[in-house]
């Protein structure tokens, strides 16, 4: 397994969400000690590479030190070969208990390198990374390999020391001939963050580190030849290595054979087995796979049907911050599916997806806000979360929005002035892309001339349009609207602000509309200057606390088929993000 601190770059997305973390440190001074020791990239001169302090991982634990067994034993390194025990992945180390106990251990004269190495990973552990780097450096001059490990690690991410890439590989390239085959595998991705990214280098970190036997170089290299990158692309080629990858350990390399299957690469198509591969990568905690086992379960491909599981595992894949992940859980969540119904927790859960940018989340937030449902009413958050959505071309919220202006809801801090001419605009938006309730209500304004010049002949138009609507609702409101337009423009009347109602002859008209996942007449909480519905100044809307509120994990596993287009650019064709 590779080690790792945190996702780094776009690279972390496609290749390394099963890395295990090391500690992350490093002193300034050790960059003087690599300047001086090493002027070049390794792969300008590998042979000064391979001199510069000959790293070993021969430094076995005191056994005769009862404070430095106790220090192994809460801090051990999982891939070292002479740990005491099972060794503790890094997000499992105990600071409180390990910290004083590695910090006595490390301090011990003569000094150990193993020890400071540990007492170094316990401070980062603890997010005291400068101390951390400290401890790393002088671990690492003394040729410790995994201590170089680290520090390279930390050279990459920048933290403790300025992020220096030409720095980190040679620390690396000396983790790698210390016998860490995932040093190279580590290293030959750090060739992805160059611009433009050196792919003929990264193979050969790569081939290195398969040499090795490192389950993710199995899987990098595997990346390589399915995108044909720096090679000839090579399916079969690519679809062994993930194989080795996989029965190597690796999530990331289970995960592409999900992808394989899923998508026919080099394969039959086949779902079942797609999502064996992922329900395997996701009890790796694979974020990606997670996601996609969360499918497997809701839709029950290659498992039974399962919406509790699916749930969980979705809600998983949010909590490492997978967008679409996010929106899953809080649809879920709104429709007590695999879940008791909880709109607070729903809320939540928008909030978090709408932050990052999904106008769908921004549209519900939007909804809950206006009706007051799993958050006090604020109608003006509401339409600033709809102009949001709005402004990027999303449908329901153009016509959310609309239906504000029309009404004069949340302009200012609390109710504001009606807009019909803003509201007729965003109608039209809304309707030229086929909304049936923006045609309906575009309709009405030209029929009864607010915000747009009385056009009778325009109102049929748009109730015609709204009557061939797939949604049965929708179309029996344009039938009848279209046969009740009168021969003749009537006296004009301006609405008032009132309750819904679906019929467009009351002068306190109000815009039938559903938002989402919300029902039509909801808006009835907002009488005459929304009085019974609350403070419409409630203030902002904290960003979730996740782990104040967890359901339970104990069974593991998304949501219906959905429209699914790229996810935000961070590798073609692996993540998703999904609408209704």
């Amino acid at each position: 397994m590779t080690i790792t601190c945190t996702s780094r770059s776009v690279l972390s997305v496609f290749l390394s969400f099963s890395l295990l973390s090391l500690a992350c440190g490093a002193q300034s001074g050790a960059q003087q000690y690599f300047t001086a020791q090493l002027g070049q990239r390794p792969e300008q001169n590998p042979a000064a590479a391979a001199a510069a302090g000959k790293a070993s991982l021969n430094f076995p634990p005191d056994r005769d030190d009862s404070v430095a067994l106790q220090c192994d034993q809460l801090a051990g390194q999982p891939l070292d070969a002479l740990r005491i025990g099972d060794g503790v992945a890094f997000a499992q180390i105990q600071v409180d208990q390990a910290l004083p106990v590695c910090q006595q251990a490390a301090e011990r004269q003569p000094a150990r390198p193993r020890y400071q190495y540990l007492y170094g990973r316990v401070l980062s552990a603890a997010k005291r990374d400068a101390e951390a780097a400290a401890q790393y450096a002088v671990a690492d001059q003394a040729g410790y390999g995994f201590a170089s490990f680290g520090l390279g690690q930390l050279y990459d991410e920048g933290a403790g020391v300025p992020k220096n890439l030409g720095q980190a590989q040679r620390l690396l390239f000396r983790a790698g001939n210390a016998g860490i085959a995932d040093a190279f595998a580590y290293g030959g991705e750090l060739y992805f963050e160059e611009n433009p990214p050196n792919y003929f280098q990264a193979k050969s970190w790569f081939e290195q580190a398969v040499q090795g036997g490192s389950a993710n170089g199995f899987a990098d290299l595997g990346w390589l030849y399915e995108s044909g990158s720096g090679v000839n692309q090579d399916e079969a080629r690519a679809l062994s290595l993930y194989n080795e990858a996989a029965k190597s350990g690796s999530a990331e390399g289970m995960y592409r054979m999900g992808v394989a299957y899923h998508e026919g690469f080099g394969v039959q198509k086949d779902g079942a087995s797609a999502c064996q591969w992922f329900i395997r990568a996701a009890t790796y905690e694979h974020p990606y796979a997670e996601k996609e086992a969360g499918f497997c379960y809701y839709n029950g491909t290659g498992v039974a049907q399962n919406h509790e599981t699916a749930f969980n595992w979705f809600a998983r894949a949010g909590q490492a911050g997978l967008l679409a992940a996010r929106v899953y859980v809080a649809d879920m969540l709104e429709r007590g599916d695999g879940h008791n119904q909880d709109s607070t927790y729903a809320v939540m859960w928008y909030q978090a997806a709408a932050e990052q940018g999904d106008v769908y989340a921004m549209t519900e937030l939007g909804a809950h806000l206006r009706l007051g449902k799993g958050i006090p009413w604020n109608e003006a958050q509401a339409m600033q979360w709809f102009a949001k959505a709005a402004q990027k071309g999303y449908v329901p919220a153009e016509t959310s929005l609309a239906m504000g202006y029309e009404n004069g809801l949340g302009q200012d801090s609390g109710l504001g002035t009606q807009n019909y001419a803003a509201a007729a605009s965003w109608y039209s938006k809304a309707a030229d892309q086929d909304d049936g309730y923006a045609q309906l209500n575009l309709g009405v304004m030209y029929e009864k001339g607010w915000g747009v010049p009385q056009n009778l002949e325009r109102a049929r138009q748009l109730y015609a349009r709204a009557a061939g609507s797939s949604n049965p609702e929708v179309a029996k409101l344009g039938s009848e609207y279209f046969s009740d337009v009168p021969a003749s423009a009537p006296p004009e009347r301006t609405p008032q602000r009132s309750v819904a109602r679906s019929s467009k002859d009351s002068s306190d008209f109000w815009s039938v509309v559903i938002v989402g996942t919300l029902a039509v007449g909801a808006l009835a909480l907002l009488t005459s200057g929304g009085s019974s519905s609350g403070n419409a100044s409630t203030g902002g809307f904290n960003a979730p606390d996740f782990a104040s509120k967890q359901p339970d994990w104990e069974r593991k596993g998304g949501l219906p088929n959905m429209h699914c287009v790229a996810d935000d650019g961070t590798s073609a064709g692996k993540p998703t993000f999904c609408q209704y």
